[in-house]
């Protein structure tokens, strides 16, 4: 895949031209932790007129204000669906030539419950009608799910940490005698670091249990060994469309978020130790590795996304997680020259010609 540079893209069909530029000197500074409001009417054409659209499925105002910005300023029409607040027609759900799924799995941590849910059946809904869907139904289970993100890693072969899958305290309790001690406690959909913690041994995971908001609400938790990184850094890279865009390493300090965002809280570890992560760009991330994060993304149909790994001093590659809603740092991009958004807006314009071209007189109504 090329980079998608300054220029026309012509998405024809009979009797009908549209051209979309892309023009990168238009795009906005990245400030993706100053949250603007999410913009509140479609960027589409007047009623009557037809152009290929995107739809952005999102519940995360603060994480899409670049995005927003970066399709305006390209000329992309699209239309904002905030699943916080909204509804559909199951048979009817069609209106937008393509969508791109960017809900988060924290998205219960800023008080969504139910964003999760409703995208999972929109997504279902959309897919069934034939709709392409950037980041889809396949990859937002797995967004969603460490347990089945480990096993699709697993099946590719990858190094991945060792993992019980508990569903409540007491099957932690009966598994007691068998725990190899430090080991992590997390929540099955993650998200910022959030009900991760270290257990350091059998008393300490006798007293964690104790505390009634251990469990994440309906959530199952996994056990799973602490891989400890060389260099106390975990490695992240990004691609769009199979392209590795960038990579970088995370050395995170008394915290488990390793949320890219600016501005994201970070919650400690150690009560009365200031929590933090720095990231720095990667320039010589080994391309077998690379290689290996590709292949992930691509078994997952994942279209944009990140991947991250640890690498031990006893010559371990540990892939850790799997990303579905990058959110691009604007001082990486600006030590990689790699402008993240507008790669997105390039694969968004390709993927929009090629859905145009299969049905290009189709007008899809829906209740979206």
């Amino acid at each position: 895949m090329g980079v998608y540079a300054p220029e026309k893209a012509m998405l024809q069909a009979p009797e009908r031209e549209v051209v979309m530029e892309i023009d990168s000197s238009k795009l906005p500074a990245l400030e993706s932790d100053t949250p603007i409001e999410a913009p509140a009417e479609s960027h589409l054409l007047p009623t009557g007129q037809f152009i290929p659209s995107v739809g952005i499925i999102y519940e995360n105002d603060a994480w899409l204000s670049s995005l927003f910005s970066a399709l305006q300023n390209a000329g992309i029409p699209f239309e904002p669906i905030d699943v916080r607040n909204h509804s559909f027609d199951l048979l009817k759900s069609r209106k937008h030539t393509l969508y791109l799924n960017r809900v988060s799995p924290s998205s219960y941590l800023r008080g969504n419950d139910g964003a999760i849910s409703h995208a999972h059946a929109l997504l279902a809904s959309l897919e069934a009608s034939g709709t392409q869907v950037v980041n889809g139904s396949r990859s937002f289970r797995l967004e969603t799910s460490k347990v089945a993100q480990q096993i699709l890693m697993n099946s590719l072969g990858v190094d991945v940490p060792r993992t019980d899958v508990v569903s409540n305290c007491d099957a932690v309790r009966r598994l007691l005698d068998k725990l190899v001690f430090p080991l992590i406690l997390k929540p099955d959909t993650g998200g910022s670091g959030a009900f991760v913690r270290r257990i350091e041994n059998k008393k300490h995971m006798l007293d964690v249990l104790d505390d009634e908001e251990v469990f994440a609400p309906g959530h199952l938790m996994l056990l799973q060994e602490i891989v400890v990184p060389e260099d106390g850094s975990i490695a992240r890279v990004e691609f769009v469309d199979g392209e590795c865009l960038f990579a970088m390493k995370v050395k995170p300090q008394n915290t488990f978020n390793l949320c890219p965002a600016e501005g994201c809280p970070r919650h400690p570890i150690t009560e009365g130790v200031e929590p933090q992560a720095t990231f720095k760009p990667w320039s010589d991330v080994p391309p077998e590795a690379v290689a290996q994060a590709r292949e992930i993304l691509r078994t997952a149909q994942l279209d944009i996304g990140g991947v991250e790994w640890i690498d031990t001093a006893d010559g371990r590659r540990c892939f850790i997680d799997i990303n579905a809603t990058s959110v691009y740092r604007e001082d990486i991009q600006k030590a990689t020259n790699v402008n993240g958004f507008l790669k997105v807006c390039g694969y968004l314009a390709r993927e929009l010609a090629k859905e145009d071209a299969k049905a290009p007189n189709k007008r899809w109504r829906g209740g979206i």
